[in-house]
């Protein structure tokens, strides 16, 4: 009973994520109802998913309504509410979260909540636990939708983000701070000057803000990312140490019933001040309530299997969390857990029925090597479902790293920290030098593993469940070997297909406002425009990059920059450094590129380049200086436009010979859309069957403008906008053009829909 009605209750509030839509609430009447009659006739599979069912519906619903009333206030919003993001000095400008509780000098009702994601750019700068008044505008929590890269919508609903707010306006209202932001503000004078304080920091507080893309970089593709958090593994070692505390301690107390208990009582208390160090983030809360489970029933003289403690923790993190699904760390520690579980079950077994002549020193290194293998091939489709692609070093750094960070860095990070706290600063400094060189040896290993990176191949998930069921067979039961074997050989047949074969292919990528384009053939690509930068990175790092490492691209074959705006050539410098271009071209002058001017013709891979303007190179290309290419080969075209505006479309259609050079089958619409572009005589020459234009949803030019979207629609051209369709592809198959829009062929979930929806303060203005 108890398996069947976890899974399916669990499978339920999982599935979440992935609903095309939500269903009303009045559901919920049934789904009891069909609750109580699978209960009762112990249907545990029906009454499971019933259960789950009515939490999920009853969660997304609420979450949903929480949504509508943030965003349908007016546009200058007046909200009260307290700081949620720790502050730190050394990142200045930063995101923050904020809980409101009032709107418009009114409290909220106690079912309503409204939490809020602010960037604040400028001084005085919020820290966690102060409250602040802010005069907002607020905005849906939308973000950008790709094939790969940070997922925005995802996280917030995983966070039960409300709304998104640009601020126009702050009053500080109390002081007080949070005690986790009066540590940091102690920690960051001794941490700074560290090699390995950002590294000390995450592990102190949970705060990554500190370490680079990087350092992140080397993290990851060393299979030693998880290691640099406060995560599940870091609670449980809190719980370890606090036991050994505990057992210590009880060593000189005197043998009392009060005191039997003790080193339970301990390690309960360390696991869970650790936990609060990261602010109960998630993936802590998930491991406390394990270890309080394992804790009761150890308390109570009771047993719990692995099995059970799995389905059971599950429960729970769903019940407190319904929006578990949403977050890549659930999957990620779950999956870990399992992994575990097997392992324990498989090597359990072959341990005692292996050799007896296996020396008892012997047994726990090959059970630790076990151990890791089977974590590694368990976490292998995840993990090149989620990186693309895996560290062939992840095991054996592993083996040495996480034992060394959990016996020596961690507890040296805890008498840090209570050195801290006592204001012990000279012993605070010295445990901190000790920390920090601590990690020497562990980073020295990453930055040698980090070049041991495989990039995923194209069947990677069929193999990767392939070499899961295969290591299963060969370490569980032999019985199940023939069986495992034989459903490894039927997986890499199903796994082993050949892709629908595609002569070439155009993204237009969602980068807000601002451009980019990629031109592929035969996993090769040329890039037009790179989006626009930051104060700290750009559309180049957060976008551009994780798509070509999706793709396994490692160097451009061209590069192409329209003009000099910033949403245009913003990521040209990153693009240029990290994925050495063969040829660079701009309509500018630039040092390394090639001039792209009108009567420029080259070939690339069967594809014909023809740029049609400007006429010259120009010292800074403004709008209508745009690099103007049309793109052919196969019979399909596509016209690349950039900026150009109405005046600069009348010049080049003055200058063309023939009239048919501009025709083409999609068009990348003139300036986002603006209404100084797109004249009618220009659509009329390009003639396209698609108009595709890069914008941001509700930004603040207003683009596209709604005369030139029925421009296009009136001239009978099927209108798309990256900011409504996500990313766009088209696909040349040989009998045609094949489109792809992300966010309804791809993801079109119920909450992104609801993100979609316009502030009422929009619509009053139409």
């Amino acid at each position: 009973m108890t398996l069947t009605f976890t899974l399916t209750a669990a499978l339920a509030v999982l599935s979440l994520p992935w609903w095309p839509m939500l269903p009303p609430i009045w559901v919920c009447i049934m789904t009891v109802i069909v609750f109580f009659i699978g209960w009762k006739r112990r249907w545990w599979w029906l009454a499971g998913s019933a259960l789950g069912l009515t939490w999920a519906v009853l969660s997304a619903s609420l979450y949903q309504a929480d949504v509508i009333h943030v965003i349908s206030h007016q546009e200058d919003t007046t909200i009260s509410g307290t700081v949620g993001t720790l502050f730190s000095a050394k990142t200045g400008a930063q995101a923050i979260i904020f809980d409101v509780d009032k709107i418009n000098q009114t409290r909220l009702p106690p079912f309503r909540s409204a939490r809020v994601r602010v960037y604040w750019q400028s001084p005085p700068y919020p820290k966690q636990g102060e409250r602040w008044q802010l005069l907002v505008t607020f905005k849906p929590p939308y973000g950008r939708l790709n094939e790969a890269g940070f997922d925005a919508e995802q996280y917030y609903v995983a966070r039960r983000v409300h709304a998104k707010a640009r601020l126009k306006q702050a009053t500080r209202l109390t002081e007080q701070v949070s005690w986790r932001q009066q540590l940091l503000d102690k920690l960051s004078p001794v941490l700074s000057p560290l090699a390995f304080g950002p590294h000390l920091l995450a592990l102190s507080l949970g705060e990554r803000e500190w370490l680079t893309p990087a350092d992140w970089d080397t993290l990851t593709r060393s299979g030693l990312a998880h290691l640099m958090a406060i995560s599940g593994l870091h609670i449980g070692l809190a719980y370890g140490i606090g036991w050994q505390i505990g057992r210590w301690a009880r060593v000189f107390l005197p043998e009392r019933r009060l005191f039997l208990w003790l080193p339970l009582y301990v390690a309960v208390g360390v696991a869970s001040l650790y936990a609060a160090l990261a602010g109960f983030a998630l993936p802590t809360q998930r491991a406390l309530i394990a270890l309080m489970l394992v804790s009761i029933t150890k308390r109570l003289g009771a047993r719990i299997s692995l099995l059970n403690l799995l389905q059971l923790t599950l429960l729970l993190v769903l019940l407190r969390d319904p929006f578990a699904g949403f977050s890549v760390s659930f999957w990620l520690s779950f999956a870990a857990v399992g992994a575990l579980c097997i392992a324990h079950y498989s090597l359990t077994h072959v341990a005692s029925g292996g050799r007896k002549h296996t020396r008892p020193w012997l047994r726990p290194i090959k059970q630790l090597i076990g151990i890791q293998l089977i974590l590694l091939v368990g976490m292998l489709p995840l993990q090149l479902g989620l990186f693309a692609g895996i560290s062939a070093a992840a095991t054996p750094i592993n083996l040495v790293a996480v034992p060394w960070v959990g016996m020596v860095t961690v507890p040296l990070v805890f008498v840090g920290l209570l050195s801290e706290s006592l204001s012990l600063s000279r012993v605070a400094d010295w445990v901190w030098g000790g920390a920090n060189a601590s990690l020497q040896p562990v980073m020295a290993l990453a930055d040698q593993a980090a070049d041991t990176w495989l990039p995923a191949p194209v069947t990677s998930a069929g193999w990767a469940i392939s070499a899961m069921v295969l290591v299963w067979g060969l370490y569980g039961w032999r019985w199940h070997r023939l069986k495992a074997v034989m459903l490894v050989l039927v997986a890499a047949v199903v796994a082993w297909r050949e892709p629908n074969p595609v002569n070439w292919q155009i993204d237009v990528l969602d980068v807000g406002h601002g451009l980019a384009v990629l031109i592929s053939k035969n996993n090769r690509a040329v890039l037009y425009d790179t989006g626009n930068r930051w104060q700290v990175g750009g559309i180049a790092q957060a976008v551009i990059a994780p798509i070509l490492t999706h793709r396994q691209v490692r160097q451009l074959d061209g590069l192409i920059l329209s003009h000099g705006d910033s949403d245009h050539d913003g990521g040209a410098e990153f693009i240029s450094a990290t994925y050495s271009p063969q040829w660079r071209r701009a309509s500018e002058r630039r040092d390394g590129y090639q001039a792209c001017v009108a009567g420029e013709r080259w070939r690339w891979q069967g594809l014909t380049f023809s740029v049609l303007w400007p006429p010259a190179k120009k010292s800074r290309a403004d709008n209508d200086d745009s690099c103007v290419i049309r793109v052919s080969g196969d019979g399909r075209s596509v016209l690349l436009t950039g900026d150009i505006e109405a005046s600069g479309e009348a010049d080049l259609l003055a200058s063309l010979t023939d009239k048919q050079a501009l025709n083409s089958d999609i068009i990348l619409v003139p300036h986002h859309g603006s209404a100084s572009s797109s004249s009618s005589a220009f659509i009329r020459a390009v003639d396209p069957i698609w108009g595709v234009a890069s914008t941001g949803l509700l930004n603040p030019w207003q683009l596209p403008s709604q005369a030139v979207t029925l421009a296009y629609q009136n001239a009978g051209i099927t209108w798309l906008d990256t900011a409504a369709n996500g990313q766009v592809r088209w696909q040349d198959v040989g009998s045609g053009w094949q489109l792809t829009r992300w966010r309804q062929d791809r993801s079109d979930y119920w909450y992104r829909q609801m993100f979609k929806r316009r502030p009422v303060y929009l619509d009053a203005d139409l």
